[in-house]
Parts: structure tokens; sequence; C-alpha cells
């Protein structure tokens, strides 16, 4: 059946392994339209309906792309009902805005393995905030069921991923299957600072790059041997290369919310 919603990856630059004693840098488009994309450091991006369907093709797509990755099934049934009632909130809360919900899936690797579930709506002027039970609320139920289900969760001020709109994303993580196959990839500074900024770009966030430094003022991003580096309020934050998604993530919403 093809009546789920369009489908968006994005290819970024990454390195393959190398058995020679230097390795020889290689540029690799991800997979497009599949899971595999989010194995490689990529990311699936899919637009949902703005109607009551949101929640049922949210479950859809997060469904087939966890069975893809061999999630358990037992995984895979909680984060469907995690997603279903982030879509459905989406749906309730966001009615009138004029740009559909997103769904995002990517992965982690800092501060664990997990699979990062976003729902985007444009709403931003509607964010959950955290009760004294350290869950999430959004003046009705169900947040607080995402926040049992998962790893960890939480709300942020970012940009759409398909129309560059300003909006919140409100998230949850899983844990990853292990092993999980980043740990054997290569990636070099300059594909990794290449990857960074056209994520940044893409995205509408200006910024530039100057060999391995990227830069989206205020912010200076230094992308070292294995970590991307910047500093935001007195702390270092450093992020695996390989986890460009989430890196890219946290600077847009660093970004929106001090604009």
């Amino acid at each position: 059946m093809n009546d789920l919603a369009t489908t968006r990856t994005k290819t970024i630059p990454v390195a393959k392994p190398s058995n020679r004693a230097l390795d020889v840098e290689q540029e690799r488009p991800m997979p497009i339209d599949g899971p595999d994309t989010i194995r490689d450091g990529g990311a699936q991006v899919f637009r949902l309906p703005t109607d009551s369907r949101c929640a049922y093709q949210a479950r859809a797509h997060l469904t087939e792309t966890m069975r893809a990755l061999d999630f358990d099934p037992d995984v895979i049934r909680d984060a469907k009902l995690a997603v279903s009632e982030l879509a459905t909130n989406s749906h309730i809360h966001a009615e009138g805005t004029t740009e559909p919900p997103e769904l995002w899936i990517w992965a982690r690797t800092c501060p664990s393995p997990e699979l990062v579930v976003s729902v985007f709506d444009t709403r931003w002027e509607t964010l959950p905030s955290a009760c004294s039970s350290d869950t999430l609320d959004e003046h009705g139920k169900g947040l607080s069921i995402v926040a049992a289900l998962s790893v960890d969760t939480g709300t942020d001020i970012t940009r759409s991923r398909l129309t560059r709109a300003r909006g919140k994303r409100v998230w949850f993580t899983i844990a990853l299957p292990l092993p999980w196959p980043t740990e054997t990839r290569v990636i070099s500074p300059s594909q990794a600072a290449r990857g960074l900024y056209e994520a940044l770009t893409q995205r509408g966030v200006p910024a530039t790059r100057q060999g391995d430094l990227v830069t989206a003022a205020p912010l200076n991003i230094w992308v070292e041997p294995k970590t991307f580096t910047w500093h935001t309020g007195g702390t270092d934050t450093h992020q695996p290369l390989q986890d460009l998604q989430e890196t890219a993530e946290q600077i847009t919403t660093h970004l929106e919310s001090v604009t």
C-alpha cells in the first residue's frame, strides 16, 4: 500500500572504512527512501496529514522503520503508542496552522545509543511544560504515557526539516538494538563539517564553513577528529561525528531559543 505521506531523506557525505594504513576520504550518498539512511547517520522525514489520519500514518511510518532496523516487537509496540500520542496531540493543538506536521526519525549515540523520534508542528507558542511529576503536559492527556514508555522525552523550539518554518518538536527516545553499526564507520572532519553545514543551511539556518570550522552565529562549531565541539552558556558541548543529525538539531534549537 502506498498511501503513506511523502517521504524526504537527506544525503550526507560519509566515509567508507578503509583497510589501508592511511584512509582516503571517499563520499558515499546515503540510501534514499529507506531506513538504512538512519544506520548511515541520516534521518527519515515524513510529512503527516493535517486530519485525523495523522496518528495512523505516524504509527505506520515508525513501525516500518523500526522493523527494518531490527527492533524487538515489544519495543515497537511501545514506540507506536508513544508516537500516536504525540501525533494526536499535534493534530489537536496545531489546528488552524498552514503547515502539516512532520515525523522525524534518526539515531544518536550520545548520551547513549538511542532512536530519536520527533513530531514537529508550527505551533511553537504552545510548548508543553514540565509538571511536578517530570512528565510533559499540554493542557491534555497522553504525554505522560510517552514519558513512561521512553528513555527520554522533551520539547524544543526548532525549524521544519521540509519548509524551514519555525515551530516546535516534541520527542522521545528508545534504546537502539545493539550492536549499532556507527561504531565501525570512519568519518573525516572535512566530511562531517560539510554535512553539518548542509544540514543547517537546508533548514534556513545562516551558516558558513571554513575548513573544519562551521559558524552559525554566534556559535562556532569546531569539527575535531572524533567530535563536534561548541561553547554555550559557559560550557563546552561535545557530540560524536556520527551524531550529525542530533548535532544539527541541538544547534538549531539553541539558535531558535535565543532569537
